[in-house]
């Protein structure tokens, strides 16, 4: 049995992976990298940015455009979703 994956402190990860804010995103682009074997400098060279942008996406302080915060998401393999609550 797996232990489900807890993003930020006291906020556990619910199954469908939902992205709160800025810190979700972070652990889940951090989580994403470090289980593809990547660095940050291998994942900025491969998303021709910064590392210093991709330490800071991961910590949810990144100010890049949402642009950048895809195409990394997108060179990670990650897929995000725009959906209707209620």
């Amino acid at each position: 049995m797996t232990t489900p994956m807890t993003f930020g402190v006291g906020k556990p990860r619910n199954p469908q992976g939902r992205i709160r804010d800025t810190e979700d995103l972070g652990q889940a682009i951090r989580h994403r990298r470090k289980k593809l074997g990547l660095t940050q400098v291998q994942l900025a060279e491969t998303c021709q940015c910064s590392p210093r942008f991709i330490g800071e996406l991961e910590r949810g302080v990144a100010g890049g455009n949402i642009k950048q915060v895809l195409y990394v998401c997108q060179s990670l393999g990650l897929d995000l979703y725009a959906k209707e609550r209620g």
